[in-house]
């Protein structure tokens, strides 16, 4: 295993994934662990993986220098998929000092027996000189995406390590933004962002406005997770100022099961409706959820990119249908209403007794921050040729307003 050197006297020597499939309640097709070594006349070691990924990490570092010479680790963020790989490292370099946040330490702690470790508690503006032109300057990111998150900077390469900041998880050979392509690496940053960095929008806009305003220079990114950003640095900046402020296409998602097919006509028929106005809308039925494009994880990257989203259900129980339930828990969680320009919401479904139904999805799209168009619409079994027209009319309706804004 070798390590990569990415500008000189810096290394990535990260693991690679292949297998994982679920993570933080999404699908993904493996990913990568980010490490990072830094090599001055001192030696530093950013992040590490999993535990069971020790090996990968020491043996690639190995390709560059004897594992035990390193004099330092940075641990920018205390979630396993960073920090696994710690205690073996500190059982290999007893008394190397581990900087960190104070929320680090306290995290630390409570996952791991760091009786013994040698914690440095970092502050916004401190320092560490490797020596040989390589300073590493620190910057608290508290919930970007855990309380304990901070950024390392490289000075002089200008260098940014973000942890879980412009990540993607992807399992590739493929160290760089370049090589793996700028439509693609932007694919799997939206994913990363519509699942994970959502809720903690205004604080992506606060850090970046923060990082502006002390003007540092970035030439380069290196998240924990995926490839580096060396060539479209400036795209995914802007893409994340974009996301985070909710700008979107005119576009609309809609997302739906369906029993015996009344709800899935009703979807189509939207569909239809919106088309007709130029709009363009992505059709998404949940099923069993499981599937690769029926996923929650996968239609979320829509409703990011969407100025509407449309959500059906059969009533079951008196109840949503569980998928759909799933779904709206799911988004709830992420809170899209802390984006800055606010997304419509409508909900429309069938029943065979008394329904109710649209009332549970509206009343979860508000919960969500999204701005419901009205009380949505509802049929009873299977919608005729007249309850069809309404809903492609519908449809239209919709499409106008999403154009208007």
């Amino acid at each position: 295993m070798k390590a990569i050197e990415i500008v000189k006297g810096v290394y990535w020597v990260g693991a690679i994934d292949w297998n994982i499939r679920d993570y933080h309640g999404y699908t993904l097709p493996g990913t990568t662990y980010n490490a990072y070594l830094i090599v001055g006349d001192k030696i530093a070691l950013i992040d590490s993986a999993y535990t069971g990924f020790d090996q990968q990490i020491i043996e690639r570092v190995r390709s560059v220098v004897d594992p035990k010479k390193i004099d330092y680790l940075i641990a920018n963020h205390v979630e396993k998929d960073h920090s696994g790989t710690l205690p073996a490292l500190t059982k290999m370099l007893p008394g190397v000092p581990i900087y960190c946040t104070a929320n680090g330490k306290t995290g630390f702690s409570k996952y791991y027996d760091a009786k013994d470790w040698n914690f440095h508690i970092v502050k916004s503006g401190d320092t560490l000189s490797l020596g040989k032109g390589k300073t590493l300057a620190f910057l608290e990111a508290p919930l970007l995406h855990w309380p304990d998150s901070m950024f390392t900077y490289l000075a002089e390469e200008k260098i940014l390590f973000p942890n879980d900041a412009f990540g993607q998880h992807i399992a590739s050979s493929q160290r760089f933004d370049d090589q793996l392509g700028k439509e693609e690496s932007l694919k799997h940053a939206q994913k990363f962002f519509a699942n994970l960095i959502i809720p903690l929008a205004p604080r992506v806009l606060k850090k970046l406005e923060e990082v502006g305003s002390i003007k540092i220079e970035i030439k380069m990114i290196a998240p924990s997770h995926g490839v580096i950003w060396r060539s479209y640095v400036g795209d995914i900046v802007g893409s994340y100022v974009n996301w985070s402020n909710g700008v979107a296409r005119d576009k609309v998602t809609i997302v739906y099961d369906t029993m015996h097919g009344s709800t899935d006509a009703m979807a189509k028929a939207f569909a239809e409706g919106i088309m007709d106005e130029g709009v363009e809308v992505k059709v998404c039925i949940l099923k069993d959820g499981k599937s690769e494009g029926t996923h929650r994880s996968n239609i979320v990257p829509d409703m990011l990119d969407s100025k509407a989203i449309l959500v059906g259900s059969p009533t079951l129980q008196n109840q949503m249908y569980p998928t759909v339930a799933d779904f709206l828990s799911y988004l709830k969680g992420l809170d899209p209403g802390k984006l800055t320009h606010k997304k419509l919401g409508f909900a429309f479904g069938s029943h065979g007794g008394h329904g109710g139904t649209i009332k549970l999805i509206t009343a979860d799209l508000k919960a969500a921050g999204i701005e419901v168009i009205n009380d949505g619409f509802e049929v009873y079994y299977k919608p005729d040729m007249t309850e069809i027209e309404r809903c492609t009319e519908m449809g239209r309706e919709i499409a106008r307003r999403v154009k208007s804004l």
